[in-house]
């Protein structure tokens, strides 16, 4: 899930006829992989799509329909006061978090 040129760089390590699997972009951008060289290598490569629009919009109805059921439950990992946003970006910059990390308006 790193994407860019980390993600790169990792596909290149990759030997010959093996799988790759394409997905995030936590450093800031999709890796870029030329549809010919993946098969001039053999590899098969394994999510990394791009929906479309209207893919995306049936998708995301289709959560909000799920999340309205009850049936979607983030995993909240963390929680910062409001007054210690840096912090909680800080956290995330530093991949220190898991799942959600909220900020909270008013002391619980």
């Amino acid at each position: 899930g790193v994407g860019g040129a980390i993600g790169r760089a990792a596909f290149d390590l990759l030997r010959r006829g093996g799988r790759f699997c394409a997905f995030g972009m936590a450093s800031g951008a999709f890796v870029e992989i030329p549809d010919e060289l993946v098969q001039a290598r053999g590899v098969t490569l394994i999510g990394g799509s791009r929906p479309t629009p209207a893919a995306l919009r049936a998708l995301a109805q289709a959560a909000l329909g799920e999340a309205v059921a009850g049936r979607l439950r983030p995993l909240v990992g963390q929680t910062f006061p409001l007054e210690c946003a840096a912090d909680a970006h800080a956290a995330m910059e530093r991949r220190a978090t898991v799942g959600k990390t909220l900020l909270l308006a008013h002391a619980a």
